[in-house]
């Protein structure tokens, strides 16, 4: 594609996502809005952001306990990894932060992208259980909205099919080999990828370690729906923990995929709805949505900005550094079958 041609493009994107958050922002109530944040308690919005950031210590630890197996690396470089995915998913539509992490953690510490891409891949699979869990807790407490049970059997039907689909591509995946010195096309890599991928998966996805995952993403979401809680009440909003369940499990129905940066305005949207159809006001519950994305997605993105700046600036000046030798990428390969833990950059590679 030509230059010009993907500056046009990128340029019509920005155009158009700016023209968006214009006209949402003038559909905001702002008045009820802006009345709600400034009354509420600063010390419950402290709480509710240290909830926020337990949840992401928890995922952080799901991801951390799939990368051990590859010899990975120390639990506080995993957590600064975890805290940029959620900063790109704050910035960027789409699943920006999940791609983000396989990038980088595979950049600092040498490890097959496809391995980084497997234990991404359980730690999203584990956070649809806790999802699920959630959700049928949340089924005892009220009749749930047909649209979350739509939902939740949707991404249950789509990660079974592509558990299947990866499982015949692993069986037959040596038939369809090519011959010594035959032309390998872009379709067979991608298939070759892909069964690395789920290779690594099942070697990395033992008894032990899911346990200790769904252990994990339970810490998550009830860190999450504490937050939840918590900005409701700062805000002097009878939401309830009930209430703030429910709307924590409708706001991540699409958490696979996010269609604005941040979901933001999307998630007021189903924030408000969710107020409404308990009895509540609409405009107030605009506010306290907004105060969930002050509390929870600006403190994230300024931390990752901050890490992403310390993580990527060494890594420069070394590639500065090392211009006179090999500017090949390492090879994608499959789980170290050595014991022996993986041996991360010195101190100075990156904080």
């Amino acid at each position: 594609m030509k230059p010009t041609l993907v500056r046009s493009v990128r340029l019509g994107a920005i155009a158009l996502l700016i023209a968006g958050m214009l006209a949402y922002a003038r559909r905001i109530p702002w008045t009820p809005a802006v009345a709600t944040m400034r009354h509420a308690s600063p010390g419950l919005l402290v709480l509710a952001l240290c909830f926020h950031f337990v949840a992401l210590t928890g995922k952080a630890g799901i991801w951390w306990t799939f990368l051990e197996p590859l010899g990975g690396p120390r639990f506080r470089t995993v957590g600064r990894g975890t805290l940029m995915g959620a900063m790109l998913n704050s910035l960027f539509v789409g699943s920006s932060g999940e791609a983000g992490r396989v990038l980088l953690m595979s950049r600092l510490t040498g490890i097959s992208s496809a391995s980084v891409l497997a234990t991404v891949v359980l730690e999203r699979a584990v956070d649809l259980c806790g999802f699920l869990t959630m959700l049928a807790a949340a089924a005892f407490l009220f009749p749930v909205a047909r649209t979350l049970a739509l939902g939740a059997t949707s991404a249950v039907v789509v990660v079974i099919a592509i558990a299947m689909t990866l499982r015949a591509m692993s069986h037959h995946g040596s038939a369809d080999g090519a011959g010594p010195g035959a032309p390998i096309s872009f379709v067979r890599r991608i298939r070759s990828y892909i069964q690395r991928v789920f290779q690594s998966t099942r070697a990395i996805a033992s008894k032990r370690r899911l346990a200790t995952a769904i252990a994990l993403t339970l810490v998550d979401w009830c860190s999450e729906l504490a937050s939840y809680s918590i900005v409701a009440r700062a805000a002097h909003f009878p939401l309830g923990v009930s209430g703030s369940l429910l709307a924590l499990l409708a706001v991540n129905v699409g958490f696979l995929v996010r269609v604005t940066p941040g979901n933001v305005g999307v998630f007021e949207l189903v924030y408000a709805t969710v107020a409404h159809s308990l009895g509540l006001p609409t405009d107030v519950a605009i506010g306290v949505a907004l105060m969930l994305h002050l509390v929870q997605d600006v403190p994230t993105a300024l931390l990752g900005l901050t890490l992403g700046a310390r993580f990527f600036a060494p890594q420069q000046a070394g590639a500065h550094r090392g211009r006179g030798h090999s500017a090949v990428l390492p090879p994608l390969i499959a789980i170290p079958t050595s014991t022996a833990p993986h041996a991360e950059p010195a101190r100075g590679a990156f904080p």
